[in-house]
C-alpha cells in the first residue's frame, strides 16, 4: 500500500459558519452607496457643464464688446490725428498768408 502524503499531525481547519446572507447584504449596501455617489457626481458634472457653457458665452460676448471698443478707439484716434493735421495745415497757411504769400503761390507750394 502506498504511503499517504502530507503530515498526519496537520491541524485541521475548523469549519467556520459563514453568514453569506449578511455579507451579501453588506456588499449590496456598499454597492447602493457607490451608485448613489455616482449619480450625485453625474448631477454635479452636468451642473458644472451648464455653468461652463454660460461662462464661455459670457467670455465670447465680452470679446465681441472689446473688439467693438477697440475699433471705435482706433476710429477716434484716426479722427483726432486728422483734426490735428488739419489744424497744423491751417496754421501753416495762416502763417504763409501773414508773410505776404498769395493764395496761388501757396497752392503751387502744396503741389
Amino acid at each position: 500500500m502506498p504511503r499517504p502524503k502530507g503530515s498526519k499531525n496537520k491541524k485541521k481547519a475548523a469549519t467556520v459558519n459563514v453568514d453569506y446572507a449578511t455579507q451579501i447584504s453588506e456588499k449590496q449596501a456598499a454597492k447602493a452607496d457607490l451608485i448613489q455617489q455616482i449619480e450625485s457626481k453625474t448631477e454635479e458634472l452636468a451642473a458644472l457643464k451648464t455653468e461652463l457653457k454660460t461662462l464661455n458665452a459670457q467670455v465670447k460676448l465680452l470679446d465681441k464688446e472689446i473688439a467693438k471698443l477697440e475699433t471705435a478707439q482706433a476710429a477716434h484716434e484716426a479722427a483726432e490725428a486728422e483734426a490735428a493735421q488739419k489744424a497744423e495745415l491751417e496754421e501753416v497757411l495762416k502763417k504763409l498768408m501773414a508773410d505776404g504769400m498769395s493764395t496761388q503761390e501757396i497752392m503751387d507750394k502744396l503741389k
